[in-house]
């Protein structure tokens, strides 16, 4: 499917972005990413992209301390870092405005 997002990322380091990215991603889209590292590792996810519309389009990333945090916006969000060996990310958007989306780089 064109729209298929999401799924396990493995290894020490990669890049993890918004379906189409740079162009719009879709709307009404629901993708999850799971990162996950070597057992004792921890993930480092530095965002180098973020464009979404406001409070409607989301990122949310679960396994860092605060234990989820929630993206949106225009700004590049600072760098996550998990306390466990996986990160989950799960981008959802809306049916209306699109953007461009996100672009992060992980690192085990």
């Amino acid at each position: 499917a064109e729209d298929a997002c999401g799924g396990t990322m493995r290894g020490s380091s990669g890049i993890i972005s918004s379906p189409n990215f740079p162009n719009e991603y879709h709307n009404n889209a629901d993708c999850t990413w799971t990162i996950v590292a070597e057992p004792g590792d921890t993930i480092s996810l530095i965002f180098t992209d973020f464009q979404m519309e406001e409070k409607y389009d989301y990122l949310e990333v679960e396994g860092s301390e605060p234990p989820t945090i929630w993206l949106s916006g225009m700004n590049i969000p600072p760098p996550v870092i998990s306390n466990k060996n996986w990160l989950r990310l799960h981008f959802v958007t809306d049916s209306n405005h699109r953007y461009r989306g996100f672009s992060a780089h992980y690192q085990g």
